[in-house]
């Protein structure tokens, strides 16, 4: 890197007499940006984290059934109510006409079944009386990798015959009846798979279908039943019709599967290009971090005018520069960290600028305590200010929190000056 000789004096100072210091560009952006960003806001409190020291994890919420709160005691993953943007999302899935059979997505041996949904199709049986399918699900079971001996009676498979056989059917107490829990309801199952799934039949006295059909719907499983019955005679007899609705159920891991947000926030940037304006929405991106390390990102906005990437992703090639800061407006952008995180000061914010040689000069955006920020960790809804509009004018407060007279900023703001 190209290195050039700077005399420190007035704020600068380095050792006595006549010594000469030799400094980066880099280096020497970083100083003035430094100066530059004391003389906007005062002076940076020595104990000053920049937001990334007060991240918020989300915890699983509790189930208000009591067996639901010893679960939690014990370290389960209890699955959250089924909200009606959930349900919506599963049965636009689900009311579709499917296939005649569908595989496991996953195998778990630890897992919550929670009730989603019951449906109210109508079908004929074999005199072509009318039969709602979900009224005639029981018995909702998962599969038992041991297997265990049962009797069983009334199966055509059987020859209708009383028999002794090595069962894979592992009940889901509780879940004895589609309409028999509330929605939202839950059973943990230890020791049991998600290979498959199944219900008794009553309209033919108990014959065991296995017509589940499991899906991933943003991000969580779900397992949807299709009703039959087939006895002996023909009010025993109805035909499927591989919609998987009449019976559908949520299941969630566990233990030791299921992943949890450690830490989330959005993050405000200067890429050090123009050093003066303090916009601070050079990169502007909301970040989730996982306990496994996945790392969610949203980028919002992109007010720079260098190369910048975030987590490895070229924020120009995505979105564009000068963007949702006043200019421009594009989409947000969104995907999955191609790295794992610890927390979010961990993920790389990267400025290349090439100079009129065609040298390029890569550095990474920092946040260290007590000194001038170039990233700053906001509350989740932050509004981030329009082009060339710097904090401390959107933000009255921001130079107190800087200089540690305050210990909140961002909830009073010139809404003329934010985007």
């Amino acid at each position: 890197m190209k290195k050039v000789l700077v005399f420190l004096i007035g704020m600068l100072l380095v050792s006595c007499h006549d010594s000469v210091t030799t400094y980066s560009e880099q280096e020497i952006k970083e100083i003035q940006y430094e100066q530059a960003f004391e003389k906007a806001f005062g002076k940076i409190s020595p104990t000053q984290t920049w937001g990334f020291s007060s991240m918020t994890s989300r915890t699983i919420t509790r189930s208000a059934d009591p067996r639901g709160n010893m679960w939690a005691k014990e370290g389960y993953n209890v699955p959250a109510d089924i909200t009606s943007g959930e349900l919506e999302a599963v049965l636009a899935v689900f009311s579709q006409k499917g296939e005649a059979s569908y595989e496991a997505l996953v195998d778990w041996d630890c897992f919550f079944v929670q009730q989603v949904y019951t449906g109210d199709s109508i079908y004929k049986d074999g005199y072509n009386q009318n039969v709602l399918g979900s009224s005639k699900m029981n018995w909702l079971c998962a599969y038992d990798p041991q297997g265990h001996k049962e009797m069983v009676y009334g199966r055509p498979e059987y020859n209708w015959q009383p028999t002794e056989i090595i069962s894979h059917d592992d009940h889901v107490n509780d879940f004895n009846a589609a309409t028999s829990n509330d929605y939202g309801g839950r059973m943990l199952m230890v020791n049991s798979s998600t290979q498959r799934f199944g219900f008794s039949s009553s309209q033919d006295n108990g014959h065991i279908f296995y017509n589940f059909r499991m899906e991933k719907i943003n991000g969580n499983y779900y397992v949807g039943l299709d009703f039959e019955a087939a006895g002996q005679n023909p009010n025993e007899q109805v035909a499927r019709d591989t919609i998987y609705d009449d019976w559908i159920v949520k299941i969630v891991p566990g233990k030791g599967i299921s992943d949890k947000v450690k830490e989330e926030g959005m993050i405000i940037c200067e890429d050090l290009g123009t050093i003066g304006d303090f916009d601070f929405n050079d990169v502007v991106f909301y970040a989730k971090v996982w306990e496994s390390g996945k790392t969610d990102i949203t980028l919002y906005a992109a007010g720079g005018t260098l190369d910048v990437s975030v987590a490895g992703v070229n924020v120009g090639e995505v979105m564009g520069k000068m963007v949702n800061t006043g200019l421009a407006t594009v989409p947000e952008y969104t995907f999955v960290a191609s790295n794992k995180y610890n927390s979010l000061i961990d993920i790389p914010i990267i400025v290349s600028n090439t100079d009129e040689a065609g040298n390029v000069t890569s550095y990474a955006l920092s946040a260290e305590m007590g000194k001038a920020p170039q990233k700053i960790c906001v509350p989740l809804g932050f509004k981030w200010c329009l082009e060339y509009k710097p904090l401390y004018e959107a933000y009255p407060g921001f130079k107190n929190w800087v200089t540690g007279t305050s210990d909140t900023w961002a909830g009073n703001y010139d809404s003329s000056l934010v985007y």
